[in-house]
């Protein structure tokens, strides 16, 4: 029993590993993105494009059985994380 609670730990920790590293490529395009916002003169924070991504990924996030409290929190994170890089590549 406890081998099989192992596997599937180990499972997790795959796909832990997966998801910090999905992170860590959003955060590269993120700075790819501020180099061009600064390039052009455009304000970091775009509030419709951030009100786009959210409402995007509560759909998505529904469809996949997550809570809208849950995608709410996760991206609030993500986004104000985003915005701390991109405001110290400037």
């Amino acid at each position: 029993m406890n081998n099989k609670l192992d596997n599937l730990r180990k499972q997790i920790d795959i796909v832990d590993e997966k998801l910090l590293i999905l992170l860590a490529k959003r955060i590269m395009f993120v700075r790819k993105i501020s180099k061009f916002k600064k390039s052009h003169n455009i304000p970091i924070l775009d509030k419709d494009r951030r009100n786009e991504v959210l409402n995007a990924q509560l759909s998505k996030g529904e469809e996949l059985g997550f809570s809208k409290d849950l995608i709410k929190k996760l991206y609030s994170l993500i986004h104000k994380y985003s915005i701390k890089v991109q405001k110290e590549s400037v």
